[in-house]
């Protein structure tokens, strides 16, 4: 008997005809983002206390700051380099190897920070050094995801909105600002199949035809 996401796999592949797109975000999902960021700021500002890695209750980088707060955080945030040097979350990098060895089309969706002048690049950079070249042509750098096409999305922001209705199903990797959320969720990359598997099926609905690429029965 087949796995779970192996099931899903063939029957979301069955109703569309292709298999399914997975949307991969990159800081706090794929990089470390937030321990790197802790160093910057004690390194840079040492002078100005800052929580450690893990213990921020707000997914805005911003709330409740003083004004000398978020003009340190912007000073590290638009470093050159800052998003290149960014350690891999344990199990990520295999976990996506392991996707794409499934079958699964994989793309990495992720933010800029815009007012740091190299953040994309270094982005697709480490994309390169992490996943390689066929992953860094398969990355999306966008400030809207709403407007990406795809089946799932991982990410670790509590609500993912913008434009339009997205097409895609959030699975949450969870982080300290979102754990009391509900929904489908990974809490590490050891959970990656499982989850994805749950969100696929859910998604899961009659089968299209495989020559019109229309679904069958009544609509």
């Amino acid at each position: 008997m087949s796995d779970p996401l192996t099931h899903a796999l063939a029957l979301h592949t069955a109703k569309e005809g292709r298999p399914p797109t997975v949307l991969v975000d990159m800081d706090e999902v794929l990089c470390h983002w937030e321990k790197h960021f802790v160093a910057s700021r004690r390194r840079r500002f040492p002078h100005i206390p800052i929580a450690d890695a893990g213990n921020r209750d707000s997914f805005d980088l911003f709330t409740g700051l003083s004004e000398e707060e978020r003009r340190a955080n912007t000073t590290v945030l638009d470093e050159p380099g800052f998003f290149a040097a960014l350690e891999p979350v344990p199990g990520g990098v295999e976990a996506v190897g392991e996707m794409v060895r499934a079958g699964i089309d994989v793309a990495v969706c992720t933010s800029p920070w815009l007012s740091n002048p190299t953040c994309a690049s270094d982005k697709l950079l480490w994309v390169q050094e992490h996943l390689g070249p066929e992953l860094a042509n398969n990355t999306v750098i966008t400030r809207d995801k709403s407007r990406v096409l795809g089946d799932v999305l991982i990410d670790d922001k509590p609500e993912v909105t913008g434009a339009v209705q997205p097409q895609w199903s959030l699975l949450r990797f969870t982080r300290h600002y979102n754990r009391l959320l509900e929904g489908p969720r990974i809490d590490d990359w050891s959970q990656w199949r499982e989850g994805l598997a749950r969100v696929l099926l859910e998604r899961g609905g009659p089968p299209r035809h495989p020559a019109s690429g229309q679904l069958t029965g009544h609509g």
